[in-house]
């Protein structure tokens, strides 16, 4: 079943100079510019994306927008009417983000993160209320998996997360050992699932992974600032974090781990590599 708001392959009926008719089934003749795809002839199939022109009928484009239905990103806003405001979504009719569905106010030139929805018109329309339209409960997400994050809010216990475009979740603040910004995109990993349900997230792997990971980093850093950190075990957590990236506990066992290989000498103020022999 055809869907605005999703790329699907569609038969040419017909061609002429200003439009491609497509076969669109229950949603009847589906028109494309034929500039888009100018060599194109009856009985091809062209991939495009189905979306609405002004009146809401439905159209197609073989431009790919930025991100479909039922799919979430950090959009640009480029106006603002009585409408609302309008995002750049990568295709020449801007998506519409209503007052309605925003949820703090907007300003032309800033990125705000939303998720593509069908409004009750059948239209195309975006939401930043993303509590509002996807759960805080799943099922099926375990421990550790990995995972793709859309940060979309700050909050007193951390930032919010979508995750992989299908529920919200939470990275406590005091687990962020990296500077992140709303609206990027990341790899994570379900810490655990709580008692509720809610889903805590995280963006380090469990020990055993981040381990060796985390000591080749540590080498690499070292041959190529003439073998010598200005870290230690006592060195702050926040100086940790500034170059590695991890937490103060994740770094001490690496270079634990690093001295018993004696790959580095440990001193009171830094680590350096092991130049010495190897027995």
């Amino acid at each position: 079943m055809l869907e605005i708001g999703y790329t699907s392959e569609l038969l040419v009926n017909e061609v002429n100079r200003e439009s491609i008719t497509l076969e669109g089934h229950e949603l009847g003749p589906v028109l494309m510019n034929t500039s888009e795809a100018p060599l194109a002839a009856p009985g091809d199939t062209l991939e495009v994306f189905l979306y609405n022109n002004g009146a809401g009928d439905p159209i197609a484009t073989m431009t790919m927008p930025m991100v479909q239905r039922g799919q979430c990103a950090s959009l640009k806003v480029v106006d603002i009417t009585n409408a609302g405001a309008f995002l750049d979504w990568g295709l020449s009719k801007n998506l519409l983000l209503p007052f309605a569905e925003q949820r703090r106010p907007l300003e032309i030139g800033r990125h705000e993160s939303v998720l593509v929805y069908k409004d009750n018109s059948g239209r195309l329309a975006a939401s930043s209320r993303l509590d509002h339209h996807l759960p805080e409960i799943v099922d099926d997400l375990k421990p550790w998996q990995s995972v793709s994050l859309l940060i979309f809010q700050r909050t007193d216990l951390g930032l919010k997360a979508v995750v992989d475009n299908r529920a919200v979740g939470l990275l406590y603040k005091d687990e962020i050992f990296q500077a992140i910004r709303v609206g990027e995109l990341h790899t994570g990993y379900v810490k655990r699932l709580r008692h509720d349900g809610r889903i805590d997230l995280t963006l380090q792997p469990r020990s055993k992974e981040l381990a060796p990971e985390l000591s080749a980093r540590i080498i690499t850093y070292l041959q190529d600032n003439d073998g010598r950190c200005e870290l230690c075990d006592k060195s702050s957590p926040e100086a940790i974090q500034a170059i590695f990236q991890v937490s103060k506990k994740n770094f001490k066992k690496a270079i634990s781990a690093l001295y018993r290989e004696r790959k580095i000498v440990i001193h009171p103020d830094h680590i350096e590599l092991n130049t010495q022999p190897q027995e």
